[in-house]
């Protein structure tokens, strides 16, 4: 029976191991479309395929490397593989994650004078509107999937749009949108937690 259909608990650590590594390399080689469409195809490969995490899993990935410094995808690489592996899984998952974009980086650096004239030709750039088409696609498809575990009550849709006005229409710097995220979110749960304590108190009363 192979890793992919077995539960998280009866897979080994070396085993682990290299379905990181293998499972990365693959997604970094086909992917094309930066962090968030590496973030759905892993999504795709890890929650739907393997059952091995799930969707709060995803988002509380996007949160963490949406707020560190870092590329997103060496970032979900290394939250994934932590999760499933430790240090040795988030190692393997960022070896994997960069190992593909490494050799095609030298090939193209080795060949740059003859890759240039074919990136021009209308079939090649034809390929890529048709990728990038794709792309848009599966982010889409991930956040229409995600929305209701992202958004949630009045304060959370309050944000959400506040962020997107604040990104589309007055060009904020997104590290200050997710500052005021956060603060509005901590500011929400205290006030959750002291009308708690009030109800509670009075219910003692």
């Amino acid at each position: 029976m192979s890793s992919g259909t077995r539960p998280l608990s009866e897979v080994g650590a070396w085993e682990m191991n290299w379905v990181l590594f293998w499972s990365y390399i693959k997604i970094t080689s086909l992917v094309i479309g930066g962090g968030y469409a590496i973030i759905a195809a892993a999504q795709e490969e890890f929650v739907r395929r393997r059952g091995w995490l799930t969707d709060d899993d995803v988002l509380e990935m996007i949160t963490v490397t949406q707020t560190v410094p870092g590329i997103l995808a060496c970032n979900s690489a290394i939250y994934i593989g932590w999760r499933l592996g430790g240090y040795r899984g988030a190692l393997s998952a960022l070896a994997g994650s960069i190992l593909p974009s490494l050799i095609i980086i030298v090939c193209i650096a080795a060949a740059i004078s003859s890759v240039a004239g074919v990136v021009e030709k209308p079939w090649v750039q034809g390929a890529f509107r048709g990728v990038i088409a794709c792309i848009v696609g599966m982010v889409v498809v991930t956040a229409l999937k995600m929305r209701k575990k992202a958004v949630k009550g009045a304060v959370g849709w309050l944000i959400a749009a506040a962020c997107l006005v604040g990104m589309s229409v007055f060009g904020v710097n997104p590290a200050w949108l997710i500052v005021g995220a956060i603060a509005l979110g901590l500011l929400q749960v205290t006030c959750e937690r002291l009308r708690h304590l009030v109800k509670k108190a009075e219910g003692g009363e």
